[in-house]
């Protein structure tokens, strides 16, 4: 009895120690994974070479891409397959919202839904400066502004075409910059610069579609070059400073952030709150050569990352960053302390990043060479 007693107790002890052999191996590993030990990873990638050329006109189209070849609008899918050809004639414009694209040549206006079919195809009788598409309208800024004596009309038509609000009082003297929506589409943005005043200013409206304006603000005379709606707010991105805005033109003070020598790269709109990426504006120049990118996301993060290596571009998808240098894949979440690093299965060195779909596809090109990335 006292033999097997002792037996017992052996087997205990050593299986405490293998107990506390395991703990702690599993504890070591543990520690090892947050300090990002095992941060690079080798993954099947897959890569898709695209029939269109970088040089090209290329736009994200939902989980599409549309491009111009100088005579037709193509849609291709995210695996290279051609989804719908719309021939537009040469120099022509065009700009893709989610549900429909606008298409403008001359004085000639176009309005496509996804399916690539036509809803709208006339001549307005004024020449269109650039048009913007959104939910429920199409934002058409046409007339000539080249001369005092000219004028500058923004109109907003439905997707058939027919016109369901226009303001040109708003943009005498102006030179409307950019224009947008907002608000499930039932609102609309636009800012415009001054062209005669001593100093350049310039001002954001904001409109009710087919009902009135809500607001105006002066943005002063800093460059401002996107406005991304979030959380009831205008998030107003300029040379200098992120500014924030309601529907009528009201700035909240507190919530202003200094940019000053960031340039926005990327931006993302999640449970409506706004994440925005931004670069060094001194690393966006004719060569980009992307070390540090900044994150804004809400009201209340700003975080600063280092990239592991130079990048070419970079973007967001799905609460995370991804930078991208010449043949890898730079992955960060957003609560992360380090970059996950990927390579990328393109034959060539990637030069540039174009642009983000919505099916979490990244389109990369490679000199003339353009290539569609899922990313993991």
């Amino acid at each position: 009895m006292q033999r097997r007693s002792g037996t017992s107790d052996e087997h205990r002890s050593r299986r405490g120690l293998v107990i506390l052999v395991v703990s702690l191996a599993l504890l070591a590993l543990g520690v090892l994974y947050l300090m990002g030990a095992f941060n690079r990873v080798v993954r099947n990638v897959r890569a898709v070479k695209l029939r269109c050329a970088s040089t090209q006109d290329i736009q994200p189209f939902g989980d599409h891409l549309l491009y111009y070849d100088g005579d037709s609008l193509i849609c291709l899918s995210s695996n290279g397959n051609e989804r719908w050809n719309y021939m537009v004639g040469g120099g022509a414009s065009f700009h893709a919202g989610n549900s429909y694209v606008v298409i403008w040549r001359g004085s000639q206006l176009s309005i496509l839904n996804r399916n690539g079919r036509s809803t709208y195809d006339n001549n307005i009788g004024e020449v269109i400066q650039f048009a913007r598409a959104g939910e429920k309208y199409i934002a058409v800024v046409h007339g000539d502004d080249s001369t005092s004596e000219g004028t500058t009309t923004v109109t907003f038509y439905n997707p058939e075409g027919e016109k369901q609000d226009t303001e040109t009082s708003a943009y005498q003297d102006m030179l409307v910059l950019d224009a947008g929506f907002f608000a499930d589409g039932d609102y609309a943005w636009t800012t415009a610069m001054d062209l005669y005043g001593t100093v350049p200013s310039t001002t954001l409206n904001t409109f009710r579609v087919n009902s009135m304006t809500t607001g105006t603000a002066d943005l002063g005379d800093t460059i401002t070059y996107k406005v991304i709606y979030a959380g009831n707010t205008l998030n107003v991105v300029g040379t200098r400073q992120l500014r924030r805005y309601d529907y009528n033109g009201t700035q909240d003070n507190s919530q202003t952030v200094l940019v000053y020598g960031w340039k926005l790269i990327d931006s993302q709109v999640t449970n409506n709150r706004a994440m925005m990426l931004f670069a060094p504006t001194r690393q966006m120049n004719d060569v980009i050569s992307i070390t540090e990118l900044r994150c804004l996301y809400d009201n209340n993060q700003d975080k600063r990352l280092t990239l592991p290596g130079e990048c070419v571009g970079a973007g967001l998808y799905s609460r995370r960053i991804y930078a991208f240098s010449e043949d890898t894949m730079y992955r960060a979440d957003l609560n992360s302390s380090r970059f996950t690093a990927i390579s990328l299965p393109i034959p060539g060195s990637v030069t540039g990043y174009i642009c983000m779909l919505s099916d979490g596809t990244a389109i990369l090109e490679s000199g003339l060479d353009v290539y569609a990335v899922t990313i993991p």
